[in-house]
């Protein structure tokens, strides 16, 4: 249990991290990077915990796009099923309304408190936080630089981090959100039910795009 507290954190900080955008406030000299999608940070923190559905991302991006190329998309895609990340990575995650869902504010409330994010929003007339901003600090991004990124057990994080910034950093979040549910075994998930895997499907893609077995 404690291993998974400070792994959900690792995961979001670090999403905010390498999905953020530069930022420069003259009022606060604390803030480094700015991050403004709760949408987006649920759609990525889900490619990082279902290793089959970003391998399906990716296959299907090179069907469409050519992009990863071929050599790159077979490297990427056989590396994590020989790995057998799928069995040993996979973070189950329930479906609401809009797909994909965790609940962040315990997870933002203690990145908070240490000084990593600064979290800022605006209350509807419902007072329900709105137009949410997540600010990296920075401090996290020199903790980031100097200290997790060296840390073994966060490696494969960073890596992950990396791959999906590669290939689908530039989308919104609802522009993830309508990939995710263009997949059947996602979009026909029974609401708060665990997402079901894909692992299959992902084989089944790769042999009709490269006549060859995962």
């Amino acid at each position: 249990m404690i291993a998974n507290f400070y792994r959900e954190r690792l995961r979001i900080l670090l999403i905010l991290y390498f999905f953020s955008e530069n930022y420069e406030d003259s009022s606060d000299s604390r803030l480094a990077r700015v991050f403004r999608s709760e949408v987006k940070i649920q759609k990525i923190d889900f490619l990082i915990r279902y290793p089959s559905y970003l391998c399906f991302e990716l296959l299907r991006l090179y069907e469409e796009t050519g992009v990863p190329n071929l050599h790159e998309t077979k490297e990427i895609v056989t590396s994590i099923f020989h790995n057998k990340e799928p069995q040993l990575k996979t973070d189950e995650m329930k479906r609401f309304f809009y797909g994909a869902y965790e609940e962040l504010n315990g997870i933002i409330s203690y990145l908070t408190s240490v000084n990593l994010v600064v979290f800022k929003s605006q209350k509807s007339a419902g007072l329900k936080d709105i137009k949410k901003e997540y600010f990296i600090t920075h401090y996290a991004i020199k903790k980031n630089k100097e200290g997790l990124s060296t840390v073994p057990a966060a490696q494969w994080y960073f890596i992950r981090c990396q791959l999906i910034s590669q290939y689908f950093g530039d989308l919104n979040g609802s522009a993830l959100k309508n990939r995710q549910y263009a997949i059947e075994e996602y979009r026909d998930t029974p609401l708060g039910n665990y997402i079901t895997d894909i692992e299959n499907q992902v084989k089944t893609k790769y042999y009709y795009l490269f006549n060859q077995s995962l």
